[in-house]
C-alpha cells in the first residue's frame, strides 16, 4: 500500500497555450500550415494512412531547408507555457503530488515543458529523427492517440504501485478521452472537446481551479 500521489497533464492546450507542437514546428520552419494541417485531416479520417501522412509531413519538412536539430530544438523550446502552469504544478508538489506529462506532442516539445515545471517525468507520442550530421530525417507518429494514453496511464500507475483509479488526468482534447474514461478522474479544462463533457468527473475554466478540487 502506497500513499503516492500523482497527476498526469496533457501538455497542447492544457499547459501551454498552443493546440500543437507541430504546428509551432511547421510555422517556426516557414512551411506552409495549411497543407500540412490538410495532410493531418486525411490521415485521421483514414484518406490515407499514418505512415504516408508521416512521409508527406516529413518531406515538407525537409524542404524548408532550415531542418537541423539545433534548430528545431530552439523552435520547439522557446513556446510558451501558461503562466498559472508554474504556479498549479507548485502547489500539487507541496501537497505531495508528483507531476507527469503525457503528450501527444513532439518529444523534444513535451521534454522542454516537463524541464520547465520540474515534472517527475514524461511520455510523448510523437519523435523526430535525426541523420549523423544533424539534418531531420522522419517523424515518428504512431496512430491514434486515445488508445496510447490510456496505455501509457496504466504503466504510469503500475510503475509507481498505485491503481489507476487513484491517478487524476487533466486535459482538454478528445485524444484524452480513454484516459478520463479509465481512470474516472479526469479533469477536462475549458475550451474542452464535447466529447469530454459527459466523462471528465471535474471541468474547469482555467488551471488555478485545480487548486479548489485537490487540497
Amino acid at each position: 500500500m502506497t500513499n503516492k500521489k500523482l497527476i498526469c497533464f496533457d501538455v497542447d492546450g492544457t499547459l501551454v497555450d498552443n493546440k500543437t507542437s507541430f504546428v509551432t514546428l511547421i510555422e517556426g520552419l516557414g512551411c506552409p500550415i495549411g497543407e500540412v494541417l490538410s495532410i493531418y485531416n486525411d490521415a485521421m479520417t483514414g484518406k490515407i494512412s499514418f505512415p504516408e501522412g508521416e512521409r508527406k509531413v516529413g518531406g515538407i519538412i525537409q524542404s524548408s531547408g532550415r531542418a537541423t536539430k539545433g534548430f528545431v530544438e530552439k523552435i520547439l523550446e522557446k513556446d510558451p507555457v501558461k503562466e498559472e502552469s508554474f504556479e498549479v504544478v507548485e502547489y500539487l508538489k507541496n501537497i505531495g503530488y508528483d507531476i507527469w506529462l503525457v503528450s501527444g506532442a513532439i518529444d523534444i516539445w513535451v521534454a522542454a515543458v516537463a524541464k520547465k515545471i520540474g515534472a517527475a517525468g514524461f511520455y510523448a507520442h510523437s519523435s523526430l529523427e535525426f541523420d549523423g550530421q544533424g539534418v531531420f530525417a522522419k517523424i515518428n507518429y504512431s496512430g491514434d492517440q486515445n488508445p496510447w494514453k490510456a496505455k501509457i496511464v496504466q504503466k504510469i500507475a503500475v510503475d509507481n504501485g498505485i491503481p489507476v483509479s487513484d491517478i487524476i488526468f487533466v486535459g482538454d482534447g478528445a485524444n484524452d478521452i480513454e484516459a478520463f474514461k479509465l481512470t474516472g478522474r479526469g479533469i477536462a479544462v475549458y475550451p474542452y472537446d464535447e466529447g469530454m463533457e459527459d466523462i471528465a468527473w471535474k471541468k474547469i475554466k482555467s488551471l488555478s481551479e485545480i487548486k479548489d478540487i485537490l487540497q
